[in-house]
């Protein structure tokens, strides 16, 4: 980034998160001198990006001028691809966001199992519908974002799942087709990493000020905010929190980070955390336990789901709250690590997982304490996200609109 496209953005975001702010508080927050803030302003004003509301408060000599982002200047879209493990809520998810971040129309579709033609067809018809539902004419869309699984591939094009099938997605096939349809520039980047934008950019669960975040994608991956900007790594694939045992040899039983297996922190479990997978275990070799988990499914164990648990949970069964707790316990000592390894000042846990509520949660922050080192323990604050399921298309969609204010 341009030394002036990093004044457009640090500008620009200032007026869009104070709403209504003077040159000289802007000046202030951004460490730029009063001249160059008026200067960049005025060319803000002139474009239409920015407005001039009315006089503020004097505090001595002349009254300020405040200042006010433009909210309908521009329009950005998000899309969520959705978690490669397909379970029964995952969803593609696109959200319209005006240039404040606020979403304005929002789409959803059920994701399913099948051929990439026919599922860029599906985004491009969810693309469609939400810019019809929006009213918002297509001329007006300076960007579509979109926030893809897997480690990238940016000189091929593709994303790979790094767990269980390994399947292969060429993104810009998508990119191609959705640029082709409907004209408009399209970006695509890590799940992980644009949800964590979409948290510091347009959350509410953070601390103001907090500048290095991190972003649990259930127990997959996690975006990483280090110093106020998201840290893609070297070839963009960072926040991959799994590694990749070669496939010529056979995996040692005494090696449990050598197969794919749910007894390792090193593997992942999938976005339920292996849950259903355990509790059906646990009833199969259980006969006679009871459980509400069974009524809500009428003793069916093929029906159990992550939703299931957390239902029962709800309602103190005993068994639902044990596998929640042991999975908080696997997901704390991961988190653990990471605490120790970034010292951030704040983890956000997302992707669906955050739904569990407090039996999760809680567990989460005791392993944390009782693996993690004091230094970084006491300073960090585990939280669920505030945009929930829209956190990755939310994200997608800020990426956009932050490259509309830095290209301005």
């Amino acid at each position: 980034m341009t030394e002036k496209e990093k004044r457009n953005l640090d500008i620009l975001d200032t007026i869009r998160k104070k709403r209504e702010v003077s040159r000289a508080e802007i000046s202030k927050l951004t460490g730029l001198n009063i001249v160059t803030v008026s200067n960049y302003v005025n060319a803000y004003i002139k474009k239409g990006l920015v407005h001039e509301m009315g006089l503020d408060i004097s505090t001595g000599g002349r009254r300020p001028e405040l200042l006010r982002l433009n909210k309908e200047y521009n329009y950005s879209i998000g899309v969520d691809l959705g978690a490669p493990h397909i379970v029964e809520d995952t969803h593609l998810i696109a959200c319209l966001l005006d240039m404040s971040s606020k979403v304005i129309a929002k789409e959803k579709i059920k994701k399913i199992e099948e051929p990439q033609d026919k599922f860029i067809e599906k985004v491009t018809t969810l693309i469609s519908s939400l810019i019809e539902k929006s009213g918002v004419a297509k001329e007006k869309i300076g960007g579509i974002g979109f926030g893809i699984w897997g480690p990238l591939d940016r000189y091929k094009g593709t994303a790979r799942y790094a767990v269980e099938k390994g399947g292969i997605f060429s993104y810009t096939a998508l990119q191609n087709a959705i640029e082709k349809k409907f004209n408009i520039e399209t970006v695509v980047e890590h799940d992980s990493m644009v949800a964590a934008l979409g948290e510091k950019w347009a959350g509410i669960g953070l601390e103001e000020g907090a500048e290095n975040i991190l972003f649990i994608c259930s127990d997959s991956s996690v975006g990483l905010i280090i110093k106020g900007e998201v840290y893609y790594g070297a070839t963009k694939s960072a926040g991959e929190l799994n590694i990749n045992p070669p496939k010529e040899e056979a995996a040692s039983p005494t090696r449990c980070w050598e197969g794919y297996s749910y007894g390792c922190c090193l593997r992942s479990r999938g976005i339920d955390l292996g849950i259903p997978t355990y509790v059906k275990t646990y009833f199969r070799e259980n006969k006679d336990a009871k459980s509400k988990i069974l009524d809500l499914v009428n003793g069916n164990l093929d029906k159990i789901t992550f939703n299931t648990v957390i239902k029962a949970s709800k309602d103190n069964d005993g068994v639902a709250i044990k596998f929640l707790q042991e999975a908080s316990a696997y997901l704390g000592a991961k988190i653990a690590y990471l605490v120790n390894l970034f010292n951030p000042q704040a983890v956000v846990i997302g992707r669906g997982i955050e739904k569990a509520g407090d039996v999760l949660l809680d567990g989460i922050r005791k392993t944390v304490e009782k693996w993690g080192y004091e230094e970084t323990v006491k300073v960090v604050k585990i939280i669920p996200s505030s945009l929930e399921e829209d956190a990755v298309a939310v994200g997608a969609g800020a990426l956009v609109i932050q490259k509309i204010f830095a290209k301005t």
